[in-house]
């Protein structure tokens, strides 16, 4: 009695279909494949087959389903001509073909509970019930479309719909391999859809008169005859195929950003816009590999309101330079700007990079103490996706933390230009090798992974060390000074909240008391700030750079208000304590309060580290020498 195997052989081969040299059996694990009964050389033709009457196409369908379903996409009529072909048995014309096909295709999207239980925490997870989802309305409004079609439920099944859509998705071909046609018209040819997927498997395709041939790497008798289904990621495979590659070069982490909660959210995808991003934009994070858009995507997202006003500003005089052909000489375009804002920037967007990749790392770390034994290929397929994308996450956490240790090294030497890298508007028209003033090896694209390998901190240890040494905090300020009358006059100023102690990250506080000790924060850096304008301390280059900045004009008027309203309310008590020192009418003068609480809107910064928020004004101290 023939084997399936060999009714589909006898079927090419009735059919003018080329393939001496070519069987079809399964491997040790069940694994249904094309195998060399002789030695084929590189180039050979492995296999022709011809374009008609092989090939399911579009066309093709359509001859043969009711003229009711003509509205239907490609697609969808090729998916409903496998299902009406499959029912028809053995009077089928493609039935040898069709009993070749497995009577469930077992990608991603008919894992049973269990099984998709194993992707539970990754992008796949989401992605699987989001396509399902679409399937099942796609099918109920294509059912409905064709309810005057003569198409008989019971055999139109949801069940059948999802194999024939398994189908396609593993095995269709792009149509323009036969020539043109419609957008996204995909077709089934029989034999070239056997081939088992090799990642970067030298294969070539030639359409010739007689059909379409297939030729490619060197093969030995005994051996799979492989495709290349392209650069694919393991995610990819798994929804669209059902298998999973162990260490997938190709392999990928999708991130998607979300602007939505943003009040700036206007203005901030205006300039993404501008430099060719949109906020949609689907990002794909590779092994040790941050795509440079994401990286300026975050930049844009950790912009502050006075960051992003000049940047909008910028893009603004740039599309009127354009609009009037002017000449912009060595002014650098916005999308080269975004390389690098300024310091504080810089910073807030390595801290959301490194929360949004740990975050993800750790809900899919979450799952896996919950997670049995793998026990079916579903299952370990499952388990390999997971490996490689908490693989991809911790190479890219690698990269950030190679960043800030890169930076960091360049806030503490010599050359550290201050004015052009903290200040917002101080790096107009400059390249960002210009702005750092880099040693070679340093903050450059492409060398964070290799910075990595070498530093030996942890992120967390990389930002507190960061934040001792760029971050003006009021609880460092109050440590410092505990001795000093400016210690002394803010304890007595704001007492019961621990100034001038280590704080215990332990101790919980409710909202009103949060926003009590931020405003004393505030307070505190804002005086320390007027105070160090005259004094030759850690802070003086940034200081004297600082002075070149005014933003106060930045403040509206309750701000602005709410700032002399302070300064009244500190006054008695500071000059109680050291009348010299806090010297209201000259130096402690509402325009110095202004414009300390300027700096304050430009250059806060929040540090998120181990669970607790650390926050500071970016101020950098004196460059040790190098």
């Amino acid at each position: 009695m023939a084997t399936i195997q060999t009714r589909f052989h006898d079927w090419l081969i009735k059919n003018k279909a080329c393939m001496g040299k070519l069987e079809f059996h399964d491997d040790a694990d069940g694994c249904g494949g094309v195998y060399c009964t002789e030695d084929i050389a590189e180039d050979e033709v492995f296999f022709l087959i011809p374009y008609e009457p092989l090939v399911l196409t579009d066309a093709l369908a359509r001859q043969h389903l009711p003229k009711s379903t003509a509205n239907l996409d490609c697609r969808t009529a090729l998916i409903l001509y496998l299902i009406q072909q499959r029912a028809l048995g053995d009077a089928s014309f493609f039935q040898p073909y069709l009993d070749m096909i497995p009577e469930k295709i077992y990608t991603a999207l008919e894992f049973d509970d269990d099984d998709l239980e194993h992707l539970r925490g990754t992008n796949a997870f989401l992605t699987v019930k989001d396509r399902k989802k679409e399937l099942r309305e796609k099918y109920e409004k294509t059912m409905l479309m064709t309810s005057d079609a003569e198409l008989e439920e019971e055999l139109y099944t949801w069940e059948m719909f999802l194999w024939a859509e398994t189908v396609v998705s593993s095995r269709a071909y792009p149509a323009h391999l036969f020539g043109e046609c419609t957008e996204g018209e995909v077709v089934l040819i029989p034999l070239a859809d056997m081939l088992n997927h090799e990642s970067r498997h030298k294969v070539s395709w030639l359409k010739t008169p007689q059909g379409l041939q297939m030729s490619g790497a060197a093969v030995k008798k005994g051996e799979q005859v492989l495709n290349n289904y392209g650069p694919k990621s393991n995610e990819e495979l798994l929804i669209g195929y059902g298998f999973c590659l162990q260490d997938n070069a190709d392999d990928m982490v999708t991130l998607k950003t979300n602007f939505t909660r943003d009040p700036d959210q206007d203005r901030k995808i205006g300039i993404l816009k501008r430099a060719g991003i949109t906020d949609q934009t689907i990002h794909y994070l590779t092994r040790n590999v941050i795509p440079p858009q994401l990286l300026v995507t975050m930049r844009v997202m950790a912009m502050n309101p006075i960051e992003s006003a000049q940047y909008y500003s910028w893009m603004e005089d740039e599309e009127q330079e354009i609009i009037h052909g002017e000449e912009r000489g060595d002014m650098s375009s916005l999308k080269e700007e975004l390389q690098f804002v300024n310091l504080r920037n810089e910073l807030a967007m390595l801290d959301l990079m490194d929360m949004l990749l740990g975050s993800k790392l750790k809900i899919i770390l979450d799952f896996e103490d919950k997670l049995s034994t793998p026990t079916n290929d579903a299952q370990k397929f499952a388990q390999i996706y997971r490996e490689g994308q908490k693989h991809i996450l911790g190479s890219c956490s690698d990269v950030i933390r190679g960043m800030l240790s890169a930076l960091l090294k360049e806030t503490t030497i010599a050359a550290f230009a201050v004015e052009d890298t903290t200040f917002v508007g101080g790096t107009r028209g400059m390249g960002l090798e210009q702005r750092l003033r880099l040693a070679p090896s340093s903050y450059q694209i492409g060398h964070f992974k290799d910075i990595a390998d070498t530093e030996t901190r942890a992120i967390s240890e990389l930002k507190m060390d960061t934040a001792a040494h760029v971050l003006l905090t009021a609880e460092r300020i109050m440590i410092e000074q505990k001795e000093s009358s400016f210690g002394e006059a803010f304890l007595i100023a704001f007492p019961g909240h621990g100034w001038g102690e280590e704080r215990d990250p332990e101790v919980q506080m409710d909202e009103e008391e949060e926003m009590t000790v931020q405003m004393e924060h505030d307070a505190i850096v804002t005086c320390y700030l007027i105070h160090e304008l005259d004094n030759q301390g850690p802070l003086e280059a940034f200081i004297a750079a600082a002075q070149k900045f005014d933003y106060s004009s930045q403040l509206d008027e309750e701000m602005v208000q709410d700032v002399l309203d302070l300064r009244l309310s500190l006054r008695a008590t500071l000059e109680t304590v050291d009348p010299e020192e806090f010297d209201f009418e000259n130096k402690y003068t509402p325009e110095a309060f202004l414009w300390a609480t300027g700096l304050l809107e430009a250059l806060s910064l929040a540090f998120h580290v181990d669970g607790k928020v650390v926050p500071g004004v970016v101020a950098p101290r004196r460059a040790l020498a190098e």
